[in-house]
């Protein structure tokens, strides 16, 4: 896939010209010391490039980033792909000029649109560290279902159905359909 447009948010794949906002976005210490994979730590441009190198063959991840009007906006990952089920992983980085709950909830949908609509998704598995209480309610909001809870994160569901249902009433209020 090249890229998919809708709600006013461009899904286009990682490219190189891509990974030092990345690395710029996963090295500000509100977002790393949220990530269960990185936990606070620095990372140089070398270890990003090694990274980006690492994932451009794999056959069971993808790994995107957002925009509105050709402004990077966020950065979305489908992970451990098989038996139409992923593991999602995002950031966003909104600028503040910007509609922040029509950008981040248009995001959101876009790439779950692509997911079920263009990957052939019919499930996501998530998980979030307990204190990323930000990611925690927007997948509530998101209708994930919460499966499991132990001492570092809590772990969710969402099915396609379950997704749609939501995602028509959100899109409604916010006038983004």
């Amino acid at each position: 896939m090249s890229k998919f447009s809708r709600y006013g948010i461009q899904i286009a794949p990682l490219k190189l010209k891509d990974i030092e906002i990345l690395r710029k976005w996963r090295n500000d210490p509100k977002i790393s010391s949220l990530m269960l994979s990185q936990n606070g730590e620095y990372i140089t441009k070398e270890q990003q490039l090694k990274w980006y190198d690492s994932i451009k063959d794999k056959t069971d991840a993808l790994y995107y980033m957002a925009f509105v009007d050709e402004i990077a906006v966020g950065y979305f990952c489908f992970q451990q792909i098989a038996n139409r089920c992923a593991v999602p992983g995002e950031i966003l980085v909104i600028p503040s000029q910007m509609d922040q709950a029509r950008i981040t909830f248009g995001a959101y949908c876009a790439v779950y649109d692509m997911a079920f609509e263009i990957l052939g998704l019919e499930q996501l598995k998530a998980y979030s560290k307990l204190e990323n209480k930000r990611a925690i309610r927007m997948a509530k909001l998101l209708n994930f279902k919460t499966t499991n809870i132990d001492d570092e994160c809590i772990y969710f569901e969402l099915c396609k159905n379950d997704y749609y249902t939501m995602r028509d009433s959100l899109l409604k209020k916010l006038g983004l359909n």
